[in-house]
């Protein structure tokens, strides 16, 4: 393996070169992109003393504290804080959760990923103090159930990575001898019909955006397809959504 690296810093380790290192070699682009990620993840966290990177944190967060009150507040939540960061960027530096690290075929990874998804909202809703469970009937238009105030919330769960997007529409049918323009095969759109709310899980480090299918209905048909995380934002790690809906529901 060593050889790819040689290779690649002949290069100046320029990322736009792995696809000729990779041709050269009869590998896949991705995997090799995945493997020099995988190496120098590694190499970087052994190098970092996390306790000390921690400390860093905690003196650059202190700079910005001009009152005297926020400085207080500070000084009281320091220790756990300083705690919690170590943590944090511990998954920093090992570029998230491990994923698929035995190698599974990319079909079945796939499907597995969407479970994951399902799995980490699921335990972070029983977590944060929510009765939630899965959906096993997998035609099913919401994956999850959360019962709150003797009231039931269907929630339909999306994984995303490395894309800064979600989407309020099922992906297209695709395959051999599928008649992609046919209705039957081309992405509905997600409603408040099918789901009460709406998460996307980043599934690299478990962060969840739980989004009120109130405001998804109100997007045109085009906007729905392609939304930025940038543009939902306010969702981000907001479980107070599943308490507003419950309310929601009852006012109706």
């Amino acid at each position: 393996m060593c050889k790819y690296i040689d290779e690649l810093k002949k290069v100046n380790y320029t990322k736009n070169k792995i696809d000729d290192i990779a041709k050269k070699h009869g590998l896949k682009s991705s995997e090799l992109k995945k493997y020099y990620q995988t190496k120098f993840f590694s190499n970087i966290a052994e190098a970092v003393n996390l306790n000390n990177l921690s400390k860093l944190n905690i003196e650059e967060i202190e700079k910005f504290l001009d009152s005297e009150t926020l400085k207080n507040e500070f000084k009281f939540i320091k220790t756990d804080l300083k705690k919690i960061i170590e943590k944090s960027l511990y998954i920093a530096m090992t570029n998230g959760f491990s994923n698929n690290i035995n190698h599974v075929k990319s079909g079945v990874m796939t499907a597995n990923a969407g479970d994951s998804a399902e799995f980490i909202f699921v335990a972070r809703a029983i977590l944060a103090g929510f009765n939630c469970s899965s959906v096993d009937v997998r035609s099913s238009r919401y994956d999850a159930i959360i019962d709150y105030n003797d009231k039931l919330l269907r929630v339909q769960i999306k994984g995303i990575s490395s894309a800064n997007f979600i989407s309020f529409k099922d992906r297209d049918r695709g395959g051999q001898g599928i008649d992609h323009k046919h209705e039957t095969n081309i992405g509905q759109r997600i409603t408040s019909k099918d789901c009460d709310v709406y998460v996307a899980v980043d599934k690299q480090v478990g962060i969840c955006y739980i989004v009120p299918m109130s405001w998804a209905d109100s997007l045109s048909n085009d906007k729905c397809k392609n939304i930025k995380l940038s543009e939902v934002t306010q969702y981000k790690e907001n479980w107070d959504i599943i308490k507003q809906t419950t309310r929601e529901s009852d006012d109706i």
